[in-house]
C-alpha cells in the first residue's frame, strides 16, 4: 500500500492533546506531506532524514507566527504534532487554488488565449495576485523574516474572491535562524545558487519577479526556445546560476522565446522597466533590483489600465494605450471608454507657497494642481482607493471608498462605498449633489455622465479617506495666508 495513504484514517494527536482524524492527502513536497483532516485543519508530515532539527524549527515558527501581522497571509504553525510524528497544524485557505492553476498551461489544453482569458481570470486576476503577494511578502519582511521558498506550489489563491495565502513555513529565517534549504530551482536567486549569498529579503524580492513575470506572460525570464532541445539538468542550473540572458533583455539577442513575442503585450512599460532592472542589471547584482513596493504599485498602475473588450462575445482584457488600441483576441477597438484622472488641488485666499525639489526655497503659485491616479473603465466595475489620491498612503488604510463601472446603457456609474460625503459637481462647477453609500436592492447608482462634456468627482476637503499630501506644508502656508483647502477630485473624459 501507498505509505501516504496508510495515515488516512488514523487519529494523530498535537502536543497539547488535541485530536485530527486524517481524510485524504493534499499535496506532497520535497520536505514533507500534507493531510486534510476531518477537524477542518491540515496537518503536514516531515519527511525528511534530519526530523531533529525541523521539530525545533516548528516550535520556533509556531511562536513567530503568532506575533506577525495577519497581514502576512502565511499558514504558519498552531500547534506541534506529538511524537513519534515529527509535523505541524495549520490552517486551511478554503475555496482557494494552488498559483500553478495560473501559471503552468496544462498541455491537454491548445488555446492560450481561451486559457489565460477564460479560465484562470485573465489579466486583471493576475495582477491583483501580483499585487497582493508583493504585499504580504512586504509584511513580512519589515518584521524582520525572509520566506526563503517563494514558488507557485507555495501560494494558494481564491478565485472569486481579492485573496491569497502563502502555506509551508517551514523555511521562514530571521537571519539568525538559517533556513534548512536554499530555495525552489528555477526561482531562486542566482547569488544563492552561487552560494554568495544566504536567503534575505533582497533574494525573496527576486524570486516574486520570476513568479510575477511567469504569471504574467507564462514565461520563464531564462529559458528560451534552445531549452527545449537541451538538457533539463543543464537548463536548470543554467538558469539558477544565471548563466543566460534575460529573454527580454533588448540589447541581447542570445536567448529569445518566441511565445514572450506574443505574451509581452501583458506588461506595461512600468513593469518592463522594473523586470529589465531585475533581470539584467539586478540579475548578478543585488543592490540594484527594484523593490517590492515598486512592483506593488506597478501591479495597481496596471491593473487600473486594464479595459475590457466590449465587443459581442469577447471578454479579453488588454491595457489602454490609447482610443485606437486593438483587442488581441478579436482585433476590434473599443466602442467607448471612460479615462478617469486623479488630482489633487490646493488653494488659500491669496498665494501658497510650494517647496521647490525639497529645498528650503518657496516658490509662489496661484493654484497648485497634482496629477496622481490613471484609470480606464469599459466594462467591469473598477475600484477607487485612497492611494488613488496619494501613493504614500499606508497599506493598512488603503481602502476602497468609490467604485465606478459602466451601466448597461453605456453610462458611466458612481458607488460610494463609504460613510464620506462625496459630492458630484458637472464642469461648471455648479448643481453640486451627494453621492449616498451605494447599497445594492436599496439605492441606485449615480450616473454621472448626464451631461455632456468633463465631470468632476469632487471628494469633500479634509475628509477621513483623503490625507494631505507629504510635500505640501499646510501649518508653513496657513501662517502666511490663512487657511488653506485641499480638494482631491476626478476628472472623467469620454472616449468614443
Amino acid at each position: 500500500m501507498n505509505k501516504e495513504k496508510d495515515l488516512i484514517g488514523q487519529i494523530i494527536h498535537d502536543t497539547d492533546g488535541r485530536e485530527y482524524h486524517v481524510t485524504a492527502v493534499l499535496s506532497k513536497g520535497g520536505q514533507g506531506i500534507v493531510y486534510r483532516t476531518a477537524e477542518e485543519f491540515l496537518i503536514k508530515i516531515n519527511t525528511s532524514l534530519d526530523k531533529d532539527k525541523y521539530r525545533e524549527r516548528y516550535k520556533w515558527l509556531q511562536k513567530r507566527g503568532s506575533q506577525l501581522p495577519k497581514e502576512t497571509r502565511i499558514a504558519f504553525p498552531i500547534a506541534v504534532l506529538e511524537e513519534p510524528w515529527v509535523g505541524y497544524v495549520m490552517m486551511e485557505a478554503k475555496g482557494h487554488v494552488s498559483l500553478n492553476d495560473y501559471v503552468e498551461k496544462p498541455e491537454e489544453i491548445d488555446d492560450l488565449w481561451d486559457w489565460y482569458f477564460n479560465a484562470t481570470g485573465g489579466l486583471s486576476k493576475r495582477l491583483q495576485i501580483g499585487y497582493l503577494l508583493a504585499k504580504s511578502l512586504r509584511y513580512l519582511h519589515i518584521n524582520g523574516y525572509a520566506y526563503v521558498d517563494l514558488s507557485p506550489n507555495n501560494v494558494f489563491v481564491s478565485k472569486e474572491k481579492n485573496s491569497l495565502a502563502i502555506i509551508d513555513s517551514d523555511n521562514i529565517t530571521s537571519g539568525a535562524y538559517r533556513p534548512l534549504i536554499d530555495g525552489t530551482n528555477y526561482y531562486m536567486a542566482p547569488e544563492i545558487a552561487n552560494k554568495t549569498a544566504v536567503a534575505s529579503t533582497v533574494t525573496d524580492t527576486y524570486s516574486y519577479a520570476v513568479l510575477l513575470f511567469k504569471m504574467l506572460t507564462t514565461c520563464h525570464p531564462f529559458i528560451g526556445d534552445e531549452a527545449e532541445d537541451a538538457n533539463p539538468e543543464i537548463v536548470q542550473e543554467s538558469v539558477d546560476k544565471g548563466k543566460l540572458d534575460y529573454i527580454g533583455d533588448p540589447v541581447s539577442s542570445s536567448n529569445k522565446n518566441s511565445n514572450f513575442e506574443n505574451t509581452k503585450i501583458f506588461l506595461t512599460d512600468e513593469l518592463a522597466e522594473l523586470f529589465r532592472r531585475t533581470f539584467v542589471e539586478g540579475k548578478k547584482e543585488s543592490s540594484r533590483r527594484p523593490t517590492l513596493m515598486e512592483f506593488m504599485k506597478a501591479c495597481m498602475h496596471a491593473r487600473n489600465r486594464v479595459i475590457q473588450c466590449d465587443h459581442n462575445g469577447c471578454d479579453a482584457e488588454y491595457y489602454y494605450t490609447g482610443y485606437k488600441c486593438i483587442c488581441p483576441l478579436c482585433d476590434s477597438h473599443i466602442k467607448k471608454v471612460y479615462l478617469l484622472q486623479s488630482r489633487n488641488m490646493v488653494k488659500t485666499r491669496g498665494k501658497i507657497l510650494i517647496p521647490v525639489d525639497g529645498s528650503q526655497d518657496m516658490k509662489p503659485l496661484d493654484v497648485y494642481a497634482d496629477d496622481i491616479g490613471f484609470m480606464a473603465v469599459t466594462k467591469q466595475l473598477k475600484y477607487i482607493n485612497r492611494s488613488f489620491f496619494d501613493e504614500n498612503i499606508p497599506l493598512e488604510s488603503d481602502v476602497s471608498f468609490l467604485a465606478v463601472g459602466r451601466t448597461k446603457e453605456g453610462k458611466l456609474a458612481a458607488y460610494n462605498l463609504s460613510k464620506n460625503v462625496i459630492t458630484i459637481n458637472n464642469s461648471k462647477m455648479s448643481k453640486a449633489r451627494p453621492v449616498d453609500p451605494y447599497k445594492k436592492g436599496v439605492t441606485k447608482p449615480v450616473v454621472v455622465d448626464d451631461d455632456p462634456g468633463a465631470h468632476f468627482l469632487f471628494l469633500e476637503k479634509n475628509i477621513d479617506v483623503t490625507t494631505e499630501c507629504e510635500f505640501i506644508d499646510t501649518k508653513q502656508i496657513e501662517k502666511f495666508y490663512g487657511s488653506a483647502e485641499i480638494s482631491k477630485f476626478i476628472t472623467i473624459k469620454q472616449e468614443g
